[in-house]
């Protein structure tokens, strides 16, 4: 099967091999545990070798000694037996493009890599994002980082590793993350108040994974709003009378369908939202953003399907004049629900992923920057394809458009499986 797919890459368009990945890993000593981990995937090192157009972030041999041991990933990297577990981490650190160290800015650049939905573990999801899972490329001062899932920034500790034209490489300090599913985030996250409505909503929607039984359409590449509890609290008043359909209709309202928007793509747009209703957004002179009248107060969380952003105010169906936003009035006061009162025990209280061990005691200070990027002038006033930071960067084309479908064979014939990109 390997030699067969390994003859349709070829006829399917790849560039001639630019270097031997493997003796470049070979000739980097603390590259060694990736080298083993590349070689365990059949035909990988060969099909990287070959690609053009890529950026790789390579984890030292200590970034793959600090995961632990006690999540799947840490399992597989330890035993060396999970080779499903094994290709979708490798797939999650190839960014389709070339991101050389010197176009990062201060400016979040997010881009999707080699890990889609063909990756499926029983133990758990891994991404399933059209295209590929995103992460983001930063700088921090005079650092460049890599934004993951579960709140992980990397940092690169040596850039711009060459291999042949097209093959970019970082070594990073710490292996890249999977996105969390949205209600195993928010628990972690301490975002209870929105976990517990969306429990208590039944919205038929598969966002948090609760378990095998949980009925639900899955989703995928969503973005959406997350309240604090304070939000939530300052409005109890009315969550104490809502009927279930009112409920169902607030959250629906949270969330924007088919549509991946990070922070440095908003503008002064509106975008309709999963009710249908149309929301309003709003980029200030200071680069703060605004959804309706609630700030986001913490953007981009990768998930394992979406993107959310945490808001400071819980957001009410219906039309939004951008001209009414009080952004100096404290957000006890940007209430969307008039004559709504504070009441600190909500009407809902049960969580999903209750007991989960794992919390986020502290938000990275890099994290909290919404950078989104200043304007001062109303751009157009909708936008409907899926948005994503726009940088000028060189994007992935040509003969690496060519490998992707090809790659996913590859990475899958290891463990019997064959699917493609795109």
């Amino acid at each position: 099967m390997r030699s067969t797919l390994w003859s349709c890459a070829l006829m399917a368009g790849f560039s001639l091999a630019q270097g031997d990945i493997a003796a470049l890993l070979a000739s980097q000593d603390d590259l060694s545990t990736l080298l083993e981990l590349v070689g365990l995937v059949d035909g990988l090192a060969d099909t990287l070798s070959a690609a053009s157009n890529i950026t790789i972030v390579a984890p030292t041999n200590q970034a793959f000694a600090n995961v632990p041991r006690d999540i799947p990933e840490g399992v597989a990297i330890e035993l060396r037996n999970d080779t499903t577990a094994i290709a979708a981490l490798l797939a999650n650190h190839v960014f389709k493009g070339s991101y050389p160290s010197d176009v990062i800015t201060d400016i979040p650049t997010f881009a999707q890599t080699l890990l889609d939905d063909s990756y499926i573990s029983p133990n758990q999801p891994y991404s399933n994002f059209t295209g590929g899972a995103y992460n983001g490329l930063v700088k921090n001062g005079a650092d460049v980082c890599v934004l993951s899932g579960e709140l992980t920034i990397s940092t690169v500790t040596e850039a711009d590793v060459k291999l042949g034209e097209g093959i970019t490489i970082h070594k990073i300090d710490t292996v890249l993350s999977f996105g969390a599913p949205l209600q195993l985030f928010t628990y972690r996250s301490g975002y209870l108040a929105f976990n517990a409505a969306v429990e208590a909503a039944q919205l038929g929607i598969d966002v948090g994974l609760t378990g095998a039984d949980t009925p639900g359409l899955n989703i995928s590449d969503y973005t959406i709003f997350v309240p604090t509890n304070e939000a939530f609290e300052s409005i109890g008043s009315v969550l104490e009378s809502a009927d279930l359909q009112t409920l169902q209709e607030v959250l629906k309202y949270h969330i924007i369908p088919n549509n991946v928007i990070f922070s440095p793509s908003l503008g002064n747009v509106t975008v309709p939202s999963l009710q249908g209703t149309n929301l309003t957004f709003t980029v200030l002179p200071d680069g703060s953003a605004w959804v309706n009248q609630a700030r986001i107060t913490y953007p981009n969380t990768i998930l394992y399907n979406g993107i959310a952003h945490v808001i400071d105010s819980v957001l009410a169906p219906g039309d939004f004049d951008r001209a009414s936003l009080e952004p100096s009035t404290p957000a006890s006061e940007r209430l969307a629900f008039p004559n709504a009162t504070f009441v600190e025990d909500l009407p809902f209280s049960s969580v999903a992923f209750s007991g989960d061990t794992m919390t986020y005691a502290t938000t990275p200070v890099l994290l909290e920057t919404v950078a989104a990027v200043a304007t001062s002038t109303a751009n157009p006033t909708s936008i409907n394809a899926t948005a994503t930071t726009s940088t000028g960067l060189p994007q992935f084309t040509g003969a690496a458009s060519t490998l992707f479908p090809a790659a996913a064979m590859v990475f899958l014939a290891a463990i019997g499986t064959a699917a493609s990109i795109m």
